[in-house]
């Protein structure tokens, strides 16, 4: 096996000699947070079979823009024999946040929450999956793993845990939490397998490309390389090689909508035509986004385009707008400009659309005129037209 397949820092002194597990392959995942385009990118990779172990670590939701759909791939495969999901600090902090008031469910929701609770009002108002049986089934998430191949034994768990503690009394925060103490003293022959804290924020470690790594001197696999950020990826590493997957840096998609400041066109836009997929039973084959070519980004959904989709029973998450960059206009196979001077714009960050992807659906910004319905209603048919184009 080449060695640009290994993770970095030394993979092979943690690699079993022999592999007398019942797995061909046991792989652990790390941090998800929502970001589900990612998700399948990294699961197209691995391609999971029924004879590999599958170990996610926690830490499905907050934060992302696909969370729903993270939490129904997650309610889909939670019977599976050979996947195992562990709590992360995130989900703890949500059940906390639902089971008291106050301090708990202020820090969740600055800490991604709120994309979190949108994502389980949609899952619950279309009865796709019961708010209750996601947090019961989150509520049964063990906090660690263990495992041993090759007279070695591996340990999973989000954070980390106390080094001056065996591993099987380990108390919930370090699992949940640990970070400084369990990274600095931790010397053990045991593997640890964690996520929770992102590489490039404990090492000297290039943000723009992180990895999976063995930390330096001790027997600690850290697995989180900021799905959520703009340069992170969700990664897999597989325990019996030191192979290590990672997903797509960028959402790669089939449509990306286009208006200014992607707080009210686009972001309407988005969420109809994935209402539409999803009648159409064609939402998990076509992939759509939304961006803005005069901002950057951060802010969320306007009230008046929130107003309009409730009104019109139209699903959505979490919404936090972004730039539309030439990443963009290479990455989705059509890009659908709003008005005629984003269209103008579009084509000058794309170097005049060499690809012949641009199209326009003329739409009023709401934003000033403050007709959102009739925005709602142009757009609507802009995506039906869309819509007949993956029927044919």
């Amino acid at each position: 096996m080449s060695s640009e397949k290994f993770f970095i820092n030394n993979a092979n002194e943690i690699i079993p000699p022999v592999n007398d597990s019942p797995y061909e392959r046991i792989i652990t995942v790390g941090d998800v947070h929502g970001k589900f385009a990612k998700l399948r990118s990294l699961l197209k990779k691995v391609s999971v079979t029924d004879n590999d172990l599958v170990i996610l670590l926690g830490d499905y939701v907050d934060r992302g823009e696909g969370i729903a759909d993270v939490l129904k791939w997650v309610m889909e495969h939670k019977d599976k024999s050979n996947y195992v999901f562990l709590r992360g600090n995130h989900e703890q902090m949500m059940l906390d946040a639902f089971k008291y008031s106050g301090a708990e469910r202020i820090s969740w929701i600055i800490n991604g929450g709120k994309a979190t609770i949108f994502a389980l009002r949609e899952l619950n108002s279309k009865q796709i999956v019961p708010f209750n049986d996601i947090l019961n089934f989150m509520e049964s998430l063990p906090l660690s793993y263990s495992i041993e191949v090759g007279g070695r034994r591996y340990f999973a768990c989000h954070a980390g845990v106390d080094p001056a503690k065996p591993l099987d009394n380990q108390d919930e925060d370090f699992l949940l939490w640990a970070r400084g103490k369990f990274f600095n003293f931790y010397d053990g022959d045991d593997v640890i397998i964690s996520g929770h804290s992102p590489v490039e924020h404990y090492f000297d470690y290039d943000a723009n490309n992180p990895r999976p790594i063995k930390v330096p001197g001790r027997n600690i696999v850290m697995t989180d390389t900021g799905s959520y950020r703009r340069n992170g990826r969700i990664s897999a590493v597989d325990l019996l090689s030191g192979q290590y997957w990672q997903s797509n840096l960028d959402v790669t998609g089939d449509i990306i909508f286009v208006c200014s400041g992607n707080t009210c066109r686009s972001p309407m836009a988005k969420y109809i035509m994935r209402h539409l997929l999803r009648s159409a039973k064609l939402d998990r084959d076509i992939l759509v986004d939304s961006a803005g070519c005069n901002t950057e980004g951060g802010s969320y959904m306007s009230r008046g385009a929130f107003n309009e989709l409730i009104q019109n029973n139209i699903p959505f998450d979490t919404h936090i707008s972004k730039t539309f960059t030439q990443r963009e206009y290479q990455n989705f196979k059509r890009v659908v400009a709003l008005d005629m001077d984003v269209f103008n714009r579009v084509k000058e960050i794309s170097g005049n659309d060499p690809d012949k992807k641009i199209r326009l659906i003329e739409v009023e910004d709401p934003w000033y005129t403050g007709n959102y319905h009739k925005a709602y209603e142009v757009i609507l048919k802009g995506c039906e037209t869309l819509l007949k184009e993956f029927n044919r």
